[in-house]
């Protein structure tokens, strides 16, 4: 898949190798009986397929199997519905770009790529999400802290959402906003408080993404349902607690 202005490229080969180019955005299966696959494309930095079986009669049902190291086999299957499981909330999309302002020194320290994207999926909820995590050193977390807080310090993490003052909701459409990580920051805190580094960088993570939900920590009601929220998440990603507690 490519993408551009006018969509992404599909080629369709036929079985005598035929090619047909078309540029779309949504392509529909049809399987005949009813049976049906609905396949939103998605381009940019973070490429993706979200598949939708649809039929008439059973409950339509995916059978997805590996072929090879990148590879799988999906099939649409009739399920009876006494079987069906319920409906699930579709998992939201993320778009995420990942930026380093390092020296060679601080990103050694740095969480690798994929590891910042899977912590920032286990913390996106409900909306789909366009979010970019810049990780800097100290003098531009000071910068930062100091033209957007007023503290004159570089701290752990900033969260910047592009619908500060509303509330977010599916009716704002995506989530759009900046996690900014202060590596030396989060290197000393790790060390000063007994943290292993790679747990600290997915707790702040995903405290950021949170914050850009609309979560917060201001006063003890909201701190202690976001303490909880984040303790969760963190245990599914294989951390412990972060705040100490048994």
């Amino acid at each position: 898949m490519t993408k551009d202005k006018r969509g992404i490229k599909v080629l369709a080969t036929d079985r005598h190798g035929a090619v047909e180019q078309v540029r779309a955005e949504l392509l529909e299966l049809e399987f005949g009986a009813g049976r049906r696959l609905t396949i939103r494309l998605y381009g940019g930095n973070d490429p993706a397929l979200e598949i939708v079986a649809d039929g008439e009669g059973d409950a339509p049902g995916l059978s997805v199997s590996s072929i090879a190291d990148n590879a799988i086999r999906i099939a649409l299957l009739a399920v009876e519905p006494a079987l069906a499981l319920p409906a699930a909330r579709p998992t939201p999309m993320l778009q995420l770009r990942v930026q380093k302002a390092l020296s060679e020194e601080e990103r050694v320290a740095a969480p690798r790529k994929h590891r910042i994207r899977r912590w920032a999926r286990a913390a996106l909820l409900e909306l789909d999400a366009d979010v970019t995590i810049r990780l800097v050193g100290e003098n531009e977390g000071l910068a930062l802290n100091r033209d957007y807080r007023g503290k004159d310090h570089a701290t752990n993490v900033l969260t910047f959402s592009y619908q500060e003052g509303e509330a977010p909701d599916a009716q704002h459409g995506l989530l759009q906003g900046d996690l900014v990580l202060c590596v030396p920051v989060v290197v000393r805190e790790a060390h000063d408080q007994g943290k292993g580094l790679d747990a600290h960088f997915a707790h702040l993570v995903v405290h950021g993404m949170l914050h850009l939900q609309g979560y917060d920590h201001e006063r003890p009601d909201e701190a202690e349902a976001m303490e909880a929220l984040e303790v969760d998440i963190l245990e599914k990603l294989g951390y412990g607690n972060p705040y100490g507690e048994a």
